[in-house]
């Protein structure tokens, strides 16, 4: 898929995605042995019960990514996500990366609750593209 708007129509859902805020630098040690690259993308997660909640990324990296929602989703549930991707050498296209994320922590920061999860699966060319930004955002 290549537009944004591809999302909605996965999911059948028009809700805006919410406004994503900023992590503040340097909060908290990551012990991960995966470095983690900051990113602000729009994304849609399909519920057990049916219901699509808007969300936004917060953070990729090879095997994991990081879920902000105003909405409580249960610890280790099992996702089906749609993200918007920005094409990495077209500015305005994008790419929707759709797979399936297991949730393994919940942090609540203000209104925010951030989920961590790792990518259980990724359709299509999905892990290519989504590589592509680590290896890139990395340096």
């Amino acid at each position: 898929m290549s537009n944004s708007n591809d999302i909605d129509a996965i999911f059948g859902s028009t809700a805006p995605a919410p406004a994503a805020r900023t992590p503040k630098a340097g909060a908290g040690k990551d012990a991960r042995k995966e470095l983690r690259m900051h990113v602000k993308w729009a994304a849609r997660a399909l519920l057990a019960d049916g219901q699509v909640v808007a969300m936004t990324v917060r953070d990729i990296s090879e095997r994991g990514v990081g879920l902000i929602s105003g909405h409580p989703i249960t610890q280790h549930a099992t996702l089906r996500v749609a993200v918007s991707v920005p094409d990495i050498n077209i500015p305005g296209k994008f790419t929707t990366v759709i797979g399936s994320v297991k949730t393994a922590h919940m942090t609540v920061s203000g209104p925010d609750l951030i989920y961590g999860g790792v990518w259980q699966a990724v359709e299509g060319n999905g892990t290519e593209i989504i590589k592509k930004w680590v290896r890139k955002l990395g340096g």
